[in-house]
């Protein structure tokens, strides 16, 4: 059975656009809506989400699904939505409404299962393209197996990174919804292609951000290790480390978009 069940969607008009809902929302507050930023970092951990808004000054802007939070020290360019829960669907949606206000470049955080343990905790991993093994991307863009991030924002993070001395890998990952679903066979078949990482988010982004055109990538913290016959989880030991990550993404993007 193909996925999506009817390939020729694909060319059709969708009934359900971001710009009808855009105009409904704005039909049905009296308040102004406010200015999305030029770049939104998305964040999936409800503590990392806590961070920015307890260490940064900015101000939310409502009427978005989550938290959208907008830096002062970028005036105003960049953004970090979070509390909007996990996986490529969800994301999906809120990248589509936030594109439709003019948000034009995205920065993806967060966890990562690791499959080589020669990568330290603490190394960010940045993704150049990323293995669609979940559903979402397929309702994007034409079957195939890999949806790849926008060249020009990883060629920022990793100049970035590379510029501090932070220690970091690129290279693929794997994206899947079925978390409990991650089998050895999998994990062997991949390794074996040089596939760094695990998630549940970066082949949608990238799809959503190459079907809209804008810009997106995305950036890890390793916080489990899936080996041929034994996980490791080491999400305790991963909270400074996070909480780099997201410094190291606000400032990405705000040089990206600056």
């Amino acid at each position: 059975m193909p996925v999506p069940n009817l390939p020729e969607k694909l060319d059709a008009e969708p009934l359900v656009t971001p710009e009808k809902n855009a105009e409904y929302k704005a039909e049905r507050v009296d308040d102004d809506l406010g200015t999305p930023p030029e770049a939104v970092v998305l964040c999936y951990s409800r503590s990392l989400m806590d961070y920015v808004t307890e260490n940064y000054d900015g101000q939310e802007v409502d009427h978005y699904y989550g938290s959208l939070f907008v830096l002062d020290a970028t005036d105003g360019a960049v953004g970090v939505l979070g509390n909007f829960g996990i996986g490529a669907p969800t994301t999906a949606m809120v990248m589509e409404e936030l594109i439709v206000d003019g948000v034009e470049a995205f920065l993806s955080i967060g966890f990562a299962g690791c499959f080589d343990d020669s990568i330290e905790m603490g190394e960010f991993i940045v993704p150049d393209r990323a293995i669609r093994d979940e559903g979402t991307s397929h309702h994007y863009a034409e079957p195939a197996k890999w949806a790849t991030a926008s060249e020009s924002l990883v060629v920022e993070t990793t100049h970035l990174l590379a510029d501090r001395g932070e220690s970091f890998h690129e290279g693929p990952t794997w994206t899947t919804d079925g978390l409990y679903r991650e089998t050895k066979l999998e994990v062997e078949q991949y390794a074996s292609e040089g596939v760094l990482t695990v998630e549940m988010e970066a082949a949608a982004v990238f799809a959503v951000a190459a079907h809209r055109g804008v810009d997106a990538a995305a950036m890890f913290v390793v916080s489990d290790y899936l080996g041929l016959s034994d996980w490791e989880p080491k999400f305790h030991l991963t909270a400074e480390d996070m909480q780099r990550l997201a410094d190291t993404a606000v400032d990405v993007l705000d040089g990206y978009v600056g």
